[in-house]
């Protein structure tokens, strides 16, 4: 699986015939009986393809192309050093956890989606929203600002770190939601910092009544227009991707390499 630009798909047909040249089938689309899906691109690339696959329990690895490449492992000048370690099981397998949201409507319909990175909840006309916030039906917060954010820990580099959320190391079991331009005020009591949130709690994020603008839910980037939203209940899923992890010291180096 590759974005379009004319650099990743030369890599990706170099990809195509090195692994063929050993005996492996390639294809350029998703197959649910490959032994790996290779995701040639930015960190875009690989979320697409995630989600593509719905979530296949097929392991992951990411050529890089892009810029950031948090989950892209694989540098271009690296590719036949990656296939002879994978052909020789010289790697580990690092679970991904992700997050599984049911977003109701007033009449009590549920849609549900499932995120590796993150979902926002914002007003669709970008005006201030106003929510209700509780972790396990306990009432934590009346919140009032631009967005809610909730984001794995996998998807902790991203807009959650942009938005001035934690890095998560991948491995911890939890959660994180991270107010976006909060009001504290005597009407709003809105936490002004982000929220480690334990993977075994379900967050519940409910409109409040004074609220008649469109929400929108952002999930991993994809929107979805919520005209008659009620709420959104969010957890960790029970499942997880698998993405190949060829530098067991890999995650520091990009924190290093991109942050500082």
């Amino acid at each position: 699986m590759t974005n379009n630009t004319e650099k990743s798909l030369i890599i990706a047909e170099e990809l195509k015939h090195k692994f063929e040249a050993i005996g492996y089938e390639a294809s350029f689309d998703f197959n649910p009986d490959a032994t790996l899906n290779i995701c040639v691109g930015g960190d875009g690339t690989f979320l697409r393809s995630v989600h593509k696959s719905g979530f296949s329990e097929i392991p992951f690895v990411g050529i890089n192309t892009g810029t950031l490449g948090f989950f892209q492992e694989i540098s271009v000048l690296e590719i036949d050093k990656f296939i002879k370690n994978y052909q020789s099981g010289d790697y580990a397998i690092e679970k991904l956890d992700l997050l599984d949201g049911s977003i109701f409507s007033r009449e009590h319909k549920e849609y549900r989606h499932r995120s590796l990175n993150e979902f926002v909840i914002r007003s669709e006309d970008t005006s201030i929203i106003h929510l209700d916030v509780f972790i396990d039906d306990n009432h934590l917060e009346t919140f009032a600002g631009d967005a809610l954010l909730v984001s794995t820990p996998s998807g902790s580099t991203a807009y959650n770190y942009s938005a001035g959320g934690a890095v998560l190391y991948r491995s911890l079991k939890g959660y994180q939601l991270t107010p976006l331009a909060p009001i504290n005020s005597k009407a709003y009591r809105s936490l002004l910092n982000p929220l480690v949130i334990p993977s075994e709690s379900v967050l519940t994020i409910k409109r409040r009544p004074e609220d008649d603008s469109s929400t929108l839910v952002i999930n991993d980037g994809l929107n979805i227009l919520c005209e008659d939203f009620d709420s959104i209940h969010i957890k960790t899923s029970d499942r997880w991707i698998n993405k190949l992890q060829f530098n067991n010291n890999w995650y520091w180096f990009n924190i290093k390499d991109k942050f500082i």
